[in-house]
């Protein structure tokens, strides 16, 4: 059914108000939206966190092992790099390590230390009268020792005065580390004969 161009221009109040009852309650409408709107981003917001909040979590300890692992890498890196330095050093050394290991001997090898200062004797024209060795450790210490041991010997030889010097002065360069502890020259009156008195210390590493 058409309405005429004119016809709500003369309607009456109460009819004009009858019309308006049956239009929708557009302020009852707009709350319900606003509504529905409030409760759409609360429920994403809440489904957002429960959604996001493992994929954070993951995140993090994800972070966690990359510094974690970068930090072992580095410290593995600078072992391997000392390692390597350590290493090139000790093949530097090896040409040295027999003199080193040949200083302080794991045994006494007393017999091996007379036969050297006697060869020494005969090489400076020195006459060796006496030769005494200390007490020596012959068996091994069960218990291990860092510190190792020592032994004196007391030596008297005869000679001339620069010969018994060169002598004196050759002992404390052996191959083996030796000490002088003392070393004294004295005169026969009625000989003239000098007579040169060392003791010494020899080093055993056991």
């Amino acid at each position: 059914m058409k309405l005429p161009k004119n016809y709500f221009d003369n309607l009456t109040a109460s009819k004009y108000r009858e019309y308006l009852k049956l239009l929708p309650d557009m302020k009852k409408e707009s709350n319900k939206a606003i509504t529905m709107l409030i409760f759409t981003f609360l429920a994403l917001s809440f489904l957002g966190v429960f959604a996001i909040n493992p994929t954070f979590a993951t995140i993090i300890a994800l972070q966690k092992q990359l510094s974690d692992s970068t930090f072992v890498h580095q410290q593995l890196t600078t072992k391997m790099n000392n390692l390597s330095h350590l290493q090139q050093q000790y093949n530097n050394l090896t040409s040295d390590l027999p003199i080193v290991y040949n200083a302080i001997p794991q045994t006494a090898e007393v017999t091996h230390l007379v036969g050297q200062i006697q060869s020494l004797a005969k090489d400076t024209n020195v006459s060796i009268t006496s030769l005494r060795v200390g007490q020596v450790q012959l068996a091994s210490n069960k218990k291990p020792s860092t510190a190792g041991f020592s032994f004196f010997f007391t030596l008297e030889a005869q000679g001339a005065y620069d010969n018994m010097i060169h002598f004196a002065a050759s002992l404390a360069h052996f191959n083996r580390i030796v000490t002088i502890e003392s070393l004294g020259l004295t005169k026969d009156q009625k000989s003239n004969i000098l007579t040169i008195t060392v003791k010494g210390r020899e080093y055993v590493k056991q």
